[in-house]
C-alpha cells in the first residue's frame, strides 16, 4: 500500500518504525521501494551499530526514537558531555542531539517547553570532531529503553495503513 501511495504522489516518502532483526530481513525480500527512513531507538548508549550496516546498503535514513535516552539522567550527566558542553557553550542534549546530526540521523526530540524547542534546534552551530565523536562512540553499552514483546514488534510488522483511494 505504502509502495502505491508513493508511486502515485500520494506520499512523498516511506518511513517505517521498530522494524529490526528479523523483522527488517523480512521486509527486504518484500519491499519493490526501499523506504527512506525507519525511525527507531538511537542514542549514544544504543546507536544501531548493526542495524546501520543493513540501513546503509539500501540508503535507508535512521530516524532517532528516544534520542536523548528517555530523558535517562546517567546518560545526560556523562562526563563528556558536561567537557564538550563547556567548550562549545551548548547543554548536554544539545551535545547529543548534534552526535546525532553528526552520525546521520534524523533526529526530532519531542518537547512541550517552548524553551527546549529552541534550545534543540539550536546545535547547527559547532561540530564535534572525530576524536570528540569517537569518544561518544565508547558509550555505546548496548542499553535500550524500550523492549518490545514478540507479539508487539509482529504487530508493528503486521500493520497496514489505511490512505484515501481517490
Amino acid at each position: 500500500m505504502l509502495e502505491k501511495a508513493y508511486k502515485d504522489g500520494k506520499i512523498k516518502a516511506i518511513g517505517i518504525s521498530n522494524f529490526e532483526g528479523k523483522y527488517i530481513a523480512e521486509l527486504e525480500t518484500k519491499w519493490e521501494i526501499a523506504p527512506q527512513f525507519i525511525q527507531v531507538e538511537a542514542h549514544p548508549y544504543f546507536p544501531q551499530d548493526e542495524l546501520r550496516k543493513t540501513l546503509d546498503k539500501y540508503g535507508i535514513r535512521l530516524m532517532a526514537w528516544y534520542p536523548l535516552g528517555h530523558g535517562d539522567k546517567s546518560l545526560i550527566e556523562e562526563p563528556i558531555f558536561k567537557t564538550l558542553g563547556e567548550k562549545y557553550g551548548k547543554s548536554a542534549p544539545q551535545i547529543i542531539l548534534r552526535w546525532h546530526t553528526q552520525m546521520g540521523f534524523v533526529v526530532i526530540p519531542g518537547n512541550k517547553n517552548v524553551d527546549h524547542i529552541k534550545d534543540n534546534l539550536d546545535i547547527l552551530d559547532f561540530k564535534l570532531t572525530d576524536d570528540e565523536m569517537a569518544e561518544i562512540a565508547k558509550l555505546n553499552k548496548g542499553i535500550r529503553y524500550y523492549n518490545g514483546t514478540e507479539e508487539q514488534l509482529a504487530g508493528y510488522a503486521a500493520w497496514q495503513p489505511e490512505y484515501e483511494k481517490a
